[in-house]
């Protein structure tokens, strides 16, 4: 029961990093014009699409925007991040399993060599691509350069830290919450069939 509890507090931390993302905050901020009503003959504009290579300009562009906002380490923070999480879930769902630590370790080194990082990086600079034009590249760097920028990517660190954390308990408390719900209807996932059998404090078999 309790690594399904982890799991959605997870999914909740997880949705307040992304929200924090510098580049999604600052063009949400910088760049909201208005919406662009269709004419009657002209059908509505679907989302950007990717029109071939990317200019080697405008690239280096996005690699610089990538290194001065730290988008470029997102991928191995939220992994190191993860894989604590998974860690802690883990060994706390079974403490008395003396194979719980050689399992998440085992995990934990397999995980790391099957994703790489840097593969990440790479797939995610066509997204900025089709997103962003060069002018928009251009102004998110000069303002990432700027004292108010700067002090930005200073407090972002403990902005997302702290946000995530608050989402997680919020997380948690609606997965508790939820649980208990569900628990008269599903017993055999909320785990209320085994809490019956073996209270709290009682060793189970």
């Amino acid at each position: 029961m309790r690594t399904l509890l982890v799991g959605c507090a997870i999914i909740s931390g997880a949705l307040v990093v992304l929200a924090h993302s510098p580049s999604v905050q600052v063009i949400a901020q910088e760049k909201s014009p208005a919406p662009l009503k269709p004419s009657p003959q002209a059908p509505a504009k679907t989302a950007p699409q990717s029109s071939g290579p990317i200019d080697r300009q405008k690239e280096a562009r996005i690699r610089e925007l990538m290194d001065v906002t730290g988008a470029k380490n997102l991928g191995q923070q939220l992994i190191e991040a993860g894989m604590e999480q998974f860690r802690s879930s883990v060994q706390d769902s079974q403490p008395n399993n003396p194979r719980a630590k050689q399992f998440v370790d085992a995990f934990v080194a397999g995980f790391q060599k099957h994703f790489d990082p840097n593969s990440l990086n790479e797939r995610i600079i066509p997204i900025y691509d089709k997103y962003l034009t060069a002018d928009d590249l251009k102004g998110l760097l000069d303002y990432y350069r700027s004292p108010l920028g700067q002090r930005m990517l200073k407090t972002l660190p403990e902005l997302t830290r702290e946000s995530q954390a608050a989402g997680f308990a919020l997380g948690q408390k609606a997965a508790q919450e939820t649980m208990e719900d569900l628990k008269a209807e599903f017993p055999e996932f909320t785990g209320s069939k085994e809490e019956d059998k073996h209270p709290a404090g009682e060793p189970k078999p």
